[in-house]
């Protein structure tokens, strides 16, 4: 059973809008007052104000800048990374919610270097390892004066059941003059993956965080929102974070491979598992490294060779739906359709569209097949193409025969992802309304 979370300074409180919460009537004579309580709207009848917002106190009110909490190699570890304009290393402080004055909080080192995104800034990564299942947890990182306020961070179990969230382009900046109102969207959409999936094992990010890989700016309105703080990501290197070290300087990434970088940013490949499932992040910006991807998937499998569930997370997407895209796509489908056969690749999530797109289960010489949900044991790889989570860019997608699904969306989306030992179940949902977009279940009773 989990422990109850005692920190005051983290507020998750439900906005009570006109027409939702309570309603007061006024009494007639002799009469008491009487309180008509309504219930929480069903899904498909939210707006954004009626789920919590999740808020907390942003690491920006201390010396402390850009943290980013990211998926660890397993269950049992969390990555961090922070700016401070301390020379010297700082220190994850970590300790369990009961332990408000953090008392008894075990220390881990990080390593440091000068920044190259924030003149005077130095970069601080750390790995905090031998976490525990079901365990709330409160966390600080800095040093000396320099010290981050204290969140919270909650271990779902470590089980072969398990749910993760995905979204596709965020994009913040795109256009720039909608930054504020992407903004908001992205904080809305987080706040409901919170509300909505207080369990989930981690939050997928399918490349494009920001619109201008340089801006500061931009990143600081994708990472400064007080849910990241409390809920690990894994990001995928998109199109608009090619160019700099701003990708690379604000994430630390599990089993990181020198295969797959570009412009020598140091962000290669990298793999994670959680329960039961090998997760293979691919970064495909550079077309020319596709021997490198095949090399980083072999290594990868080898090292986890009794994973059940193999997901490709990637940016492009050989079956993605915008015209202007599609022929960029359909060269890259032969190298994704090598790999995913050679190795048994069950679901690769895609974004790059801003559409949403779902195949039929796509076989190693391109044909397909159909299968009405649950699929029971099919053959092939199934893709889906996220669209945007903050609503900076819609595009409608084409017709192609390998799609099962194509849908042109006009407010953000989630998807939620559930693994079970023979199951995957893949639900996206308008994030505004939660309505249902799309929901299939692939079945693998087969050993």
């Amino acid at each position: 059973m989990k422990r109850r979370l005692i920190l005051p300074v983290i507020l998750l409180s439900l906005a009570v809008l006109s027409g939702c919460g309570k309603k007061t009537e006024a009494p007639e004579d002799g009469q008491t007052e009487v309180e008509e309580v309504k219930e929480p709207p069903a899904p498909g009848e939210e707006n954004w104000g009626t789920a919590p917002d999740f808020t907390a106190p942003m690491i920006t009110s201390t010396p402390v800048r850009s943290l980013s909490v990211n998926v660890g190699r397993t269950e049992e570890e969390v990555n961090l990374t922070w700016f401070s304009p301390a020379e010297e290393a700082g220190q994850v402080y970590w300790t369990t919610a009961e332990d408000t004055e953090f008392e008894k909080a075990v220390t881990f080192e990080a390593s440091v270097s000068a920044s190259e995104v924030t003149t005077g800034y130095y970069v601080n990564r750390a790995t905090v390892t031998g976490l525990l299942p079901e365990t709330e947890y409160l966390y600080r990182v800095g040093g000396g004066e320099a010290v981050s306020p204290a969140y919270p961070y909650t271990t779902p179990a470590f089980s072969d059941t398990f749910r993760f969230a995905a979204v596709g382009d965020a994009q913040l900046g795109k256009p720039v003059e909608e930054l504020n109102r992407q903004k908001s969207n992205w904080h809305r959409l987080l706040s409901k993956v919170m509300h909505h999936f207080p369990d989930a094992a981690f939050l997928v990010s399918l490349g494009d965080q920001v619109n201008d890989f340089d801006d500061g700016e931009e990143y600081s309105a994708f990472l400064d929102q007080g849910a990241l703080y409390s809920l690990a990501l894994a990001p995928v290197k998109g199109n608009h974070d090619v160019g700099g070290p701003q990708f690379s300087g604000h994430f630390t990434l599990p089993e990181q491979s020198e295969l797959g970088t570009c412009d020598d940013d140091g962000d290669g490949d990298y793999w994670f598992t959680r329960g039961n499932a090998l997760f293979l992040v691919l970064n495909t910006m550079d077309t020319a490294k596709w021997g490198e991807h095949k090399e980083f998937i072999a290594s990868a499998v080898e090292a986890n060779p009794d994973a059940k569930w193999r997901i490709v997370f990637s940016h492009f997407s050989p079956y993605n739906g915008y015209e202007s895209y599609l022929e960029n796509a359909q060269n890259l489908r032969p190298y994704f359709l090598e790999f995913t056969a050679e190795y048994d690749i069950d679901l690769v999530l895609c974004g790059h569209d801003h559409a949403y797109v779902r195949t039929h289960f796509i076989q190693e010489d391109g044909s397909f097949q159909e299968y009405e949900s649950p699929a029971e044991n099919p053959e092939g790889t199934m893709y889906v193409t996220l669209s945007s989570s903050s609503g900076s860019l819609y595009r409608r997608p084409t017709d192609q025969a390998e799609a099962a699904v194509s849908k042109k969306r006009d407010t953000p989306e989630v998807t939620e992802v559930q693994v079970s030992p023979d199951s995957l179940k893949i639900i996206t949902r308008n994030a505004e309304t939660w309505g249902l977009t799309d929901e299939y279940e692939i079945r693998k009773t087969e050993t």
